[in-house]
């Protein structure tokens, strides 16, 4: 559920956010294996962007950048996946209040006849009540559903930003006093993931 996947939590964790935030502490520290452990031991699309900054760290800043923005694209796009579902049934429902209502209103003026006399009241009034119905019927589901996109959308817009700005923080902290020692240390952190 939509719900669920898009707690912050599990897309930025508190944790997380608050390693990424002192990442220049860990750095003058000579604590990088700590932030490291941070991220990997806290699973979500902050952290996978945040290691894949770490493990980019060794190239150069504008590598460092790319390799951040395309990972975070790939987390957007995962975290978006249901959010075109809703878009759907917001597009749709209206329709089929619509189409509804144009069933009801072609059963009324089937049921009278040319001059008018001989329609039955019963009848017109049935065709009407099933136009009102399936109109409140096709609102009652856009309604509720263009809130939820609307709710989601705006969630996923202001977590986006935030694991931009961290992700921002976290690649100024390693190129902000580039080192060699920090690079050779960082070299031996990349790959080795059951540390």
């Amino acid at each position: 559920m939509k719900l669920v996947s898009l707690r912050e939590q599990r897309v930025v964790p508190k944790k997380v956010q608050k390693a990424m935030k002192g990442a220049q502490e860990y750095i003058e520290a000579d604590n990088v294996i700590n932030l490291v452990n941070c991220l990997r031991s806290n699973p979500s699309a902050l952290s996978r962007i945040g290691l894949g900054v770490i493990e980019g760290a060794p190239s150069s800043r504008i590598e460092s950048s790319s390799t951040a923005e395309a990972r975070a694209r790939e987390e957007i796009v995962v975290l978006e996946r249901g959010i075109a579902l809703l878009e759907v049934v917001i597009t749709i429902a209206p329709l089929l209040g619509l189409l509804g209502t144009v069933s009801g209103l072609v059963g009324v003026f089937s049921n009278v006849d040319i001059e008018g006399a001989g329609s039955s009241r019963v009848q017109v009034s049935s065709g009407i009540a099933e136009a009102l119905n399936t109109t409140i019927a096709g609102l009652a589901v856009a309604v509720p559903t263009v809130i939820a996109h609307s709710y989601f959308t705006k969630k996923l817009e202001r977590m986006g930003v935030r694991m931009e700005v961290l992700t921002d923080n976290l690649i100024s902290a390693f190129y902000k006093n580039p080192s060699e020692i920090l690079y050779s240390k960082l070299k031996g952190l990349v790959g080795d993931k059951d540390k």
